[in-house]
């Protein structure tokens, strides 16, 4: 098959890989139809770490990506759910099947979970063939009324803006700001105004995402401390809640002034080694603090109808469409920030 294949950092080539075989039971073997590149993505690109993984270091060659939809044309003994022929999405990451988390509906608490696409142990999905294990609980069918877009916000960015939204604990009547105006950025922003935000804030260095930030509702400033100093007037000493969406250091630094005493801070952007959070000033003011990776298909149930009736738009995001031949120039793009990228789509098959 072709896939887009890690080679080392800034090397992803679209080139031949083995066919996926399924190598245990409760798996399945997708045919990828459409894939993204999400924002974590980029970490492997530059050859960051992960976890315990650097991707500065000698790796396996592996197939990249988690973000994917297809269809299921192939299936294990112990897969019940599920049959050839089924639209699916895929959850970003999964557990084993087998242990007594994964049994009692909590794949997420695995001690084997892992995300697809950051090793050879559990190839991505960019790519036209996946295995994908513990099936029945990492795949959904398309549900009717949920367009391709839709689904494969699902797999990752959308179910992790409502995470993100509903770790900072925001109510109705109260204020929030947004930290990084990515795909899931700009998504808690449509997330906190259904949950009845009074005011949303939001920050980036991309005029083009501060744009598309706007049209939904918020009032966008690029960072700096004019930008903090704007947001504590408006708010009389700052928001109730901080949605952190990016990761990097700068973003993580200036969480803490523009919440008010009392507040939330929630965080879901992977941080590098050496990022972190002065507890002095967390404990002083009285801050909630959360972060920690979604579990994904936990948040399809509140989701699907709020996206079946509209309420919930997610639209707008996919500002470039390529093949997955592609890939390479897409990665470029995506990590340059050229040409108003706000998210990749790629076609497969």
């Amino acid at each position: 098959m072709k896939a887009l294949v890690f080679n080392g950092p800034r090397d992803i080539r679209f080139e031949d890989f083995k066919d996926p075989e399924r190598t245990v039971d409760n798996a399945v073997i997708m045919q990828v139809e459409k894939c993204s590149i999400c924002g974590s993505d980029l970490h492997i690109y530059h050859g960051d770490q992960i976890g315990t993984t650097n991707y500065d270091e000698d790796q396996h060659k592996f197939c990249v990506g988690h973000e994917f939809i297809g269809e299921v044309v192939e299936i294990g003994p112990d897969v019940h759910d599920l049959k050839v022929g089924d639209k699916v999405l895929a959850a970003g990451g999964t557990g084993c099947g087998t242990c007594t988390l994964c049994l009692t509906g909590q794949p997420g608490k695995c001690r084997k979970s892992t995300a697809f696409g950051l090793s050879h142990e559990m190839n991505g999905g960019q790519a036209e063939f996946v295995q994908i294990p513990n099936a029945d609980k990492t795949l959904m069918r398309i549900p009717d009324g949920v367009s391709d877009e839709q689904a494969v916000l699902l797999t990752d960015a959308l179910a992790t803006a409502s995470f993100g939204i509903n770790n900072t604990g925001l109510e109705p009547g109260q204020s929030l700001a947004v930290v990084g105006l990515g795909p899931i950025g700009l998504l808690g922003i449509e997330l906190a105004f259904l949950r009845g935000a009074s005011q949303v804030f939001a920050i980036d260095p991309i005029a083009a995402r501060r744009v598309h930030a706007e049209k939904l509702g918020a009032v966008a400033f690029a960072p700096g401390t004019e930008a903090i100093g704007a947001i504590l007037a408006a708010t009389k000493g700052g928001v109730n809640c901080v949605f952190e969406a990016s990761g990097a250091s700068s973003a993580v630094a200036s969480t803490l002034p523009l919440v008010r005493m009392g507040g939330a801070l929630s965080f879901i952007g992977l941080p590098q080694p050496g990022v972190a959070l002065p507890l002095g000033h967390i404990l002083y003011k009285g801050l909630t603090v959360k972060a920690g990776v979604a579990p994904v298909p936990d948040l399809w149930k509140p989701l699907i109808p709020l996206l079946q009736t509209g309420r919930l738009k997610a639209a707008g995001l996919f500002s470039h469409e390529m093949d997955l031949a592609d890939g390479a120039e897409a990665y470029r793009i995506f990590d340059a920030r050229e040409e108003s990228v706000i998210k990749i789509m790629m076609n497969v098959s």
